[in-house]
């Protein structure tokens, strides 16, 4: 199956204090850095806060039309754009992310009757959870969610669990794909940027 990738970059970054997308990693920056592990999807869409500084980036780009309405909006706008049944969404700032994961964590939609529900029918996300937390920002959500996410637009709600709990949700714990939960874990201060700069 054919699946999008779509990578929020249009965070604040209040608490690193510049924009993480750009910081320098891996001998090119963040966002360069995820998207090249994203190479094996079939569309790369970037949501940002700002096009003119991301119009050389070489990716499809969306901005949010509803502000300060956090991920759930970018979530929205990806799949607006995405030609895909699915899209895997990821954010701009997870060094440890890699093709080999990702790979494997979508390869459960080539599996479709273990994803159904007792009435049939496909999830409309698909959440991957680490010790017993959710990762939103590392999830699938078929486009048929749309229409859920846009009355949550209307209603001013926007916790991406509200949506989880609207709709059927399938959860995959990150342990039974081989993991544990730090490679999804992100980068939100200077000081673990440091770390992962002197570690890489």
């Amino acid at each position: 199956m054919e699946i999008s990738v779509g990578i929020l970059a249009g965070g604040k970054s209040t608490r690193m204090g510049t924009n993480k997308a750009f910081l320098p990693f891996k001998q090119t920056s963040f966002i360069e850095s995820i998207a090249k592990e994203c190479k094996d999807f079939s569309k790369i869409i970037l949501s940002v806060n700002d096009l003119e500084a991301y119009k050389n980036i070489g990716y499809e780009l969306v901005r949010d039309e509803k502000e300060g309405f956090g991920p759930l909006e970018g979530v929205y706008q990806i799949l607006k754009k995405a030609d895909t049944e699915f899209a895997l969404i990821l954010a701009a700032d997870m060094p440890y992310v890699n093709r080999i994961f990702l790979n494997k964590f979508c390869s459960c939609l080539d599996n479709p009757e273990l994803l159904k529900n007792g009435k049939g029918e496909m999830p409309y996300c698909i959440v991957l959870c680490a010790d017993n937390m959710l990762e939103p920002l590392c999830s699938l959500y078929a486009r048929k969610a749309l229409p859920y996410i846009e009355q949550m637009r209307e209603r001013e709600e926007h916790k991406l669990r509200i949506l989880y709990e609207r709709v059927y949700t399938k959860y995959i714990d990150i342990e039974d794909l081989g993991y544990t939960k730090q490679i999804i874990t992100n980068i939100n201060t200077q000081e673990e940027y440091k770390k992962i700069i002197d570690i890489n």
